[in-house]
């Protein structure tokens, strides 16, 4: 196991009980569980990036409107057994109006497949967030023995997020089914300890994988120890947390050549292209960081009368960009940006500050005016006065 709390004190919740005696969640509970799992993905503390997700048992293609709004995200995929289910709601994965006119900063692809939980395909090569809420209790036993084996043996994601209801909890729900159960197609509804020891015994077969317990839908003060109305399991990969794996990672395992996902819709958004070259990049993120930089007090070398910039900053962008330093030392030269050890070199004034006319041949006024005589500081206020002597527009250079 591991600890793990939500960022930011996690979500601000309520629980009441109506005067008809009815238990209600603010916000509701499935809205809480879609929170959760993004809020979860988004989390920084988790040391890899997160670009492939897979949503299984996605049924209405509901949390696709929250996963796709996080930036770093590239690729979801929404699956679901019901193909029909998916071709009623496939419209919801459709790029808005809004995504063409405020375009992305990365590329997103979006899939709805028709396909099963246990089916092993090339569509989740690479996967690093699986999340099935929701999802477990609806499988027939013979599925549910499969699970594990797809998830945590052929794709291996770096997190897996699984809720599923709570039954302690079904003392507060008025009106459960004939079942027994809160939906008519649940095959079952676990306790606490039955949860955790699927999840344990997941842990125990595939060690690269450690489990953090929390929930969603918390009781009433009084009823604290029926535990939440939803319960969920974190799957971490041990380096996601800083743990040694204890087998190696399997690079694009066999798949299963009888099984197959069906694409009921596939779409790219829109987003920002960067078409400029290495070079360009980087020289637009030099010009950028001088221009921003230069004449900051802290970086005036007053014995040279110079401005000394370290190009740290620069290095890094360029790094992210796949240059080497050598590589961008021969960009910052080649484009006439003077570098001494570990610093950018400007001089006091550009030649463009010299001009005639400029700010630096105005009188100067860092001397006391106290220390001026009258007719001294009449000529230096004449010298600004603006003429208004006729209407003519041909000073209007002067006006800054």
């Amino acid at each position: 196991m591991f600890s793990y709390r939500l960022p930011n004190g996690g979500l601000h919740t309520k629980t009441y009980i109506t005067t008809d005696g009815q238990i209600k969640f603010d916000p509701p509970a499935y809205e809480q569980r879609y929170t959760t799992a993004v809020r979860i993905i988004e989390d920084e503390c988790w040391k890899q990036s997160l670009k492939k997700v897979v949503d299984f048992g996605c049924a209405e293609v509901r949390l696709l409107q929250l996963i796709r709004r996080i930036p770093f995200v590239e690729h979801i995929l929404e699956v679901d057994i019901d193909e029909q289910l998916l071709k009623t709601y496939q419209q919801r994965a459709v790029p808005l109006i809004s995504d063409h006119l405020q375009k992305r900063e990365n590329p997103l692809r979006v899939e709805i497949l028709a396909g099963s939980v246990i089916d092993a395909v090339e569509q989740l090569y690479d996967v690093d967030v699986v999340i099935a809420l929701e999802l477990i209790e609806h499988l027939h036993t013979e599925v549910l023995e499969k699970v594990p084996e797809n998830i945590f043996g052929f794709i291996q994601p770096k997190l897996a997020i699984f809720s599923t209801p709570n039954c302690e909890f079904n003392v507060l729900f008025d009106g459960l089914l004939e079942n027994g159960f809160r939906h008519h197609d649940h095959k079952f509804e676990w306790t606490r300890d039955e949860f955790k020891s699927w999840c344990n015994n997941i842990c125990e077969k595939y060690p690269n994988y450690s489990v953090s317990f929390m929930g969603v839908g918390k009781p009433p003060s009084d009823k604290r120890r029926l535990g939440y109305s939803t319960q969920m399991a974190i799957f971490a990969r041990n380096d996601m947390i800083n743990r040694p794996l204890r087998n190696e990672i399997i690079k694009h395992p066999p798949v299963n050549a009888d099984a197959s996902y069906k694409t009921i819709y596939a779409v790219d958004f829109p987003y920002k292209k960067d078409e400029r070259s290495k070079e360009q990049k980087i020289l637009h993120e030099a010009n950028y960081y001088i221009s921003h930089s230069r004449y900051v007090p802290r970086f005036y070398n007053r014995e040279r009368c110079i401005y000394q910039l370290p190009w740290k900053h620069i290095l890094e962008y360029a790094t992210s960009v796949g240059a080497t330093e050598n590589e961008m030392m021969d960009i910052l030269r080649t484009n006439k940006i003077k570098v001494e050890g570990d610093f950018i070199i400007l001089p006091e004034y550009d030649e463009d500050d010299c001009e005639e006319g400029n700010a630096y041949d105005m009188p100067d006024f860092n001397l006391d005016a106290a220390t001026r005589s009258d007719d001294e500081l009449s000529q230096l206020a004449s010298g600004f006065q603006l003429n208004t002597s006729n209407n003519s527009y041909e000073s209007e250079e002067n006006w800054d």
